[in-house]
């Protein structure tokens, strides 16, 4: 299946439904979704929501996709990847480490509260306070100094020197209303903002329903009611479908879209997406503090076979790095990925000390990610076969994730990341010691001192450079199993526009009716 940036993929429909057996609702029921009549958009995703709260780590097509319909940013990238202007109005940088953004007048929370400029620098100070317990409060402050809020449309914000990628980076800084937080301290399912839709109901495990901001600033919201439904499993997603129960859904399996090739109801596409998949190791756990185990764990792995029979679809490995090109904007062009070479991944382990190889675990999470389960078997056979073996475990999103935060890290489990943002020093930063989903022993202190000296590169030139030599030392001391991009499928309704973005955000403003 051949994908192309920014444009849906038709087949033709339906074949197979019967194919799927025990389907929830029986593959003859009717649509049940909203479709374009009823002004409700229903919309499938793929993992459970952890917290609607910004300041702590979701998933973009989670969590991520109510905040940004809920939630509004100084910039914002619309459909076609575009950086634009959202509570700022434009901006310009004053001098290597200041930057001035003009605010638009007039914007109130969905509860008529007016927008403030303080209300923007508490959100920036938030962050900034070294005692802060929010799990993304390091990576800001890593480039923010400082906020002023010197009168009522302008925000002035002081960087640690130079950071050329400000406004790309604000882009999913979502903004919250400061007596809103303080009241609803620790509560994962409280949210309120300025954005299009305002929380109706909420349930963290299973969706959520949105309905349009009476105070929205922008263009009316075209959804009366917008449902997101957590579709966990790949099973849930193509049932959902075959009982027409969703408007739109993604995360399918490149083989299942099959099932739809004849639909009467649903279009199907598969495109590139931003999405990076890897297998992160905890280090504290033997053998992995040693390098060449980590580099024999890649070289053992036939990612291209992997691609090609089990995801289905035209892709490359990932060369060496966690980033990847049409999404990226900068990839280093001088390293490569590591070949598949079991006999080189032997000798290493022989040259480590582990000869007969040694038992492991490798953590999964129910559904999130496109033909995991089956990725996850070949890797297990191909890690066997120099003499690791591998026992597969897997659990629910929220509690996966909770996990691989903690003291008790899975010793390898299986993570894709997009940041929503192309910041080439925030991407690369996701993989610092300070993400809390890092677990180096001992600690990467040269690569977080690469990073930083990355988001400090004066210009494009200097920005390069030092992104090379970050991604160089990274894929030398292979702290991770570079696998590849991840393919954003999906089916929608045939009497649906969307352009699908490749960070995976399924923002209700994007979707409309045909005309």
């Amino acid at each position: 299946m051949t994908r192309t940036p920014f444009r849906r993929a038709s087949f033709a429909g339906l074949v197979a439904a019967v194919l799927v057996v025990l389907t929830a609702c029986g593959s003859g029921s009717s649509s049940t979704a909203g479709g374009t009549s009823s002004g409700t958009l229903v919309i499938g995703y793929s993992r459970q929501m952890t917290n609607l709260d910004p300041g702590y780590a979701g998933s973009v097509d989670g969590d991520g996709s109510v905040q940004r319909a809920v939630y509004s940013s100084l910039t914002y990238y619309d459909a076609n990847q575009q950086l634009q202007g959202d509570l700022a109005t434009d901006w310009k940088q004053d001098d290597t480490s200041t930057w001035t953004f003009h605010v638009r007048t007039g914007v109130k929370f969905s509860d008529g509260t007016p927008l403030t400029t303080d209300d923007i620098k508490w959100n920036f100070d938030r962050f900034l306070d070294p005692s802060s317990k929010a799990t993304n409060a390091a990576s800001v402050r890593a480039f923010v100094k400082s906020v002023d809020a010197p009168d009522d449309h302008t925000v002035v914000i002081h960087t640690n020197g130079p950071y050329l990628d400000l406004p790309d980076r604000l882009a999913t800084f979502f903004i919250l209303d400061k007596d809103f937080v303080e009241a609803h301290d620790g509560q994962a399912d409280a949210a309120l903002g300025t954005g299009p839709y305002e929380i109706k109901t909420i349930d963290l495990e299973n969706g959520a329903t949105l309905v349009p901001n009476p105070n929205y600033y922008g263009a009316k919201p075209v959804w009366k009611t917008v449902k997101y439904v957590a579709l966990t499993t790949e099973t849930a997603r193509v049932q959902a479908a075959q009982a027409g129960q969703v408007d739109i859904a993604i995360q399918y399996e490149p083989s299942d879209l099959k099932l739809f090739a004849n639909s009467s109801t649903y279009d199907t596409g598969d495109q590139f997406s931003g999405w990076n998949n890897t297998i992160r190791f905890n280090e504290n756990i033997k053998p992995l503090n040693n390098k060449l185990v980590r580099q024999a764990l890649n070289y053992a792995i036939d990612k291209e076979s992997i691609i090609k029979n089990v995801l289905g679809v035209d892709e490359e490995p990932l060369a060496g790095q966690v980033v990847s090109k049409p999404w990226d904007t900068l990839v280093n062009s001088d390293i490569q990925a590591y070949p598949y070479d079991p006999a080189k991944a032997k000798q290493l382990l022989a040259q480590a000390g582990y000869p007969n190889g040694f038992s492991i675990e490798l953590a999964l999470t129910q559904g999130s990610y496109v033909a995991q389960d089956a990725a996850a078997q070949v890797i297990q056979k191909e890690l066997g076969d120099i003499g690791v073996t591998v026992k597969i475990t897997q659990a629910a999103f929220a509690d996966w994730v909770a996990r691989t935060y903690s003291d008790q890290a899975p010793a390898m489990y299986y993570i894709g990341y997009n940041s929503g943002y192309k910041s080439p020093a925030a991407r690369l930063q996701i993989y610092g010691d300070t993400n809390p989903q890092s677990h180096y022993s001992p600690q990467d202190t040269h690569y977080d001192d690469l990073v930083t000296k990355l988001i400090a590169a004066p210009d494009k030139a200097a920005q390069q450079k030092d992104f090379d030599e970050a991604t160089a030392w990274f894929r030398d001391q292979a702290h991770l199993i570079f696998l590849w991009p991840q393919p954003l499928t999906y089916v929608i309704n045939k009497n649906l526009d969307w352009t699908p973005r490749p960070e995976h955000y399924l923002d209700p403003q994007d979707i409309t009716p045909k005309a």
